[in-house]
């Protein structure tokens, strides 16, 4: 999740909203539905993500959303910032951090 914001200039919202036809790796580029703005964008998708993305979705298999809960349905934003904060925390980051950073 991380590395997909991070490669792709995603919003924390977006990422959550992406749903697994949103990935079009033929041409190697995000859907992005109603994105800020309520504007559909489009942005590049990385071969590395791709590859982790596969691995991914092999293990987890998401139904609906590329990113799906503990129970279903779509992750919540601030499951993902908890996320990105253990993160930060187990590379020894000592700076407060968000997804914007």
């Amino acid at each position: 999740m991380i590395a997909l914001t991070y490669s792709a200039g995603l919003r924390v919202g977006e990422l959550i909203d992406l749903k697994i036809a949103d990935i079009d790796s033929s041409r190697m580029v995000i859907h992005l539905k109603s994105a800020k703005g309520n504007k559909d964008r489009i942005v590049p998708l990385s071969r590395r993500v791709l590859e982790i993305l596969r691995i991914y979705y092999k293990e987890f298999l998401p139904k609906q959303y590329l990113f799906e809960g503990q129970k279903g349905g779509k992750y919540s934003s601030s499951s993902f910032n908890k996320l990105l904060k253990a993160a930060a925390k187990r590379t020894k980051i000592k700076k407060q951090i968000t997804a914007h950073t």
